[in-house]
């Protein structure tokens, strides 16, 4: 103990605690790491929601294309150039695609058949291999994509597009969706 003569204070220097260099730099280096974590995350949702993917196409379309005009995305070349239809002008899809090998486009037909698509037409004597309508209301093409990858359901109203299991799931889905939408006018 230690006293002061010009204002008699005691101070006793045992009760006196302050954090250690180490215990500084430890909490530093878990702040980074936590902040290293949540922003790694962050950019590979990012990078994520650019490429274009069946998971992926209605949002992404939304959100680079909503307008009050119906807009048209189809692509040629095996899928690998796409192009945006906005009345009249026709021009090419910049971003990151990965719509995948082999790709099938599937509808469920009046009689709840699965019924796949293989003409969608022809551009700049192209086969077209997939075409999706992004309507001024915000509603999109429905539709059942198949490819290497697995199988993906496109609603037109509800949720998001996302993988199934297989494509009894897929038709499954679509029939729900049918009816959800027949019947969302009793809560009018």
């Amino acid at each position: 103990m230690q006293i002061l003569s010009s204002q008699n204070v005691v101070i006793d220097r045992s009760q006196k605690r302050a954090f250690t260099l180490i215990e500084l730099i430890i909490v530093v280096m878990i702040i980074s790491l936590v902040g290293f974590l949540v922003f790694s995350e962050a950019v590979k949702q990012t990078k994520k929601a650019d490429k274009l993917d069946p998971t992926t196409l209605s949002s992404t379309l939304k959100k680079d294309f909503q307008s009050d005009k119906d807009i048209e995305f189809f692509c040629i070349q095996k899928c690998h150039d796409c192009y945006i239809s906005k009345g009249k002008d026709i021009i090419p899809y910049k971003g990151a695609i990965d719509l995948g090998n082999n790709l099938e486009v599937f509808v469920v037909d009046e009689n709840n058949q699965l019924t796949q698509i293989e003409d969608f037409g022809r551009i700049k004597d192209q086969k077209i291999c997939i075409r999706y309508t992004l309507y001024s209301n915000g509603s999109t093409s429905q539709m059942i994509l198949s490819n290497d990858s697995g199988v993906y359901y496109l609603p037109t109203y509800f949720g998001e597009a996302k993988k199934v299991e297989d494509m009894d799931e897929a038709k499954k889905l679509w029939i729900k969706d049918k009816y959800n939408l027949r019947d969302s006018g009793n809560y009018y």
